[in-house]
Parts: structure tokens; sequence; C-alpha cells
């Protein structure tokens, strides 16, 4: 046997100059490089709108519907005296709209915060200043304050007097964003 190699010198160096040349990598695809600047824009046009985009924050709160005397006046109107944990008494304001359900089914029914009370009361005192009984009593189970809510003099309202009430007293609005897990403390961080 001869030694002679059966390829030609010329074919083995031409079949290694190719292999060492490696491999270019085509990023630039036309219809990719297309689909990846809309997908780009849609997703910064999501998140800009999301957070142009407010949710309410509430305080709920239950309590009960009562009719009071108007100052000076015989006439009455009907209230809904809330009980508030008293570390969101600094949330709440006179002025705030909220929203009240009353009975079962509930009856929605529009009002305002009326009066934000300044003092703390133990869950006997509401008791017995309210006349709380049965179900009702059960409404108060620490430490409260009390809000008063006006809900109107009309008849209808007058219904409700002695019923027990749920409450959502909207305090405020924030961004979509803010429900998210971290990115509250994040925007506050950007803030200060």
């Amino acid at each position: 046997m001869s030694e002679r190699p059966i390829f030609r010198k010329s074919a083995i160096e031409r079949y290694q100059q190719k292999h060492e040349q490696g491999v270019l990598l085509r990023v630039s695809y036309p219809p990719a490089l297309i689909f990846f600047w809309i997908f780009l824009l849609a997703l910064v046009g999501a998140g800009g709108f999301a957070l142009s985009i407010q949710v309410p924050v509430v305080i709920q709160g239950q309590g009960v519907v009562i009719e009071q005397k108007i100052s000076e006046q015989n006439e009455t109107a009907t209230v809904a005296k809330l009980f508030i944990a008293p570390n969101q008494r600094t949330h709440l304001h006179t002025g705030q709209p909220a929203v009240i359900s009353i009975g079962s089914p509930p009856i929605n029914v529009t009002g305002v915060v009326e009066h934000v009370d300044t003092n703390i009361i133990s869950p006997d005192e509401a008791r017995s200043r309210f006349k709380l009984q049965g179900g009702l009593a059960q409404v108060v189970i620490g430490p409260s304050t009390i809000v008063t809510i006006s809900i109107g003099s009309t008849a209808s309202a007058r219904l409700y007097a002695g019923s027990l009430c749920n409450a959502q007293i909207q305090t405020g609005s924030q961004s979509v964003f803010s429900l998210l897990p971290g990115v509250n403390q994040l925007l506050e961080k950007l803030k200060v």
C-alpha cells in the first residue's frame, strides 16, 4: 500500500478554511425586526396606560343606622354611625364620599362623611351609647372611633333606622401599579 492521500491537498485546505471562518448570525431578518419593534411599542403603550389608571382607596367599616335630631330644629336626619379602628382615623375627613350597604339583601345608599370623632370608645361604651343589642352588639369588637355619615332626611332612609350597615369610605386614589407587591415601596423610594 502506498502512503498517498486519497484527497487532493487543495481540497483539504479549502475544507479547513470553510470551518475556520465560523458562522455569522443573521440578526436583521426584516419580519422579526418589525415584530420586535411593534411588540416593544405595545408594551410601552400598555405600561403608560396602566400608569394612568387610578383605583379608589377605601376604608371599610360596620355600624348602625340611626335617626339623629338636627340641632335647634325639630327635624331628624338619618345617619350611619360607623365603628372604625383608631389607626384608620388619620385617613378620614369630613366631606369624603361613602357607599352604605344596609340590610340583607343589601341596599346601597350614598352618603358623605359628616363627622369623625377624635375620641376612642370601648366596645361596652359603644353598646350602651347606641343601645346595641343582639346581632348589632357584635358589630363593635374592639376600641373604635365613631364616624358619622349623613344619609339624608328622606322618608325611605328612615325605614332603615336601627339596621346594621356596612360602609366603604373613599379616602383617595392610587395607581394600578401600586397594587402589585413591592411596587408601592419602590414608588415611595423614588419620591424621596
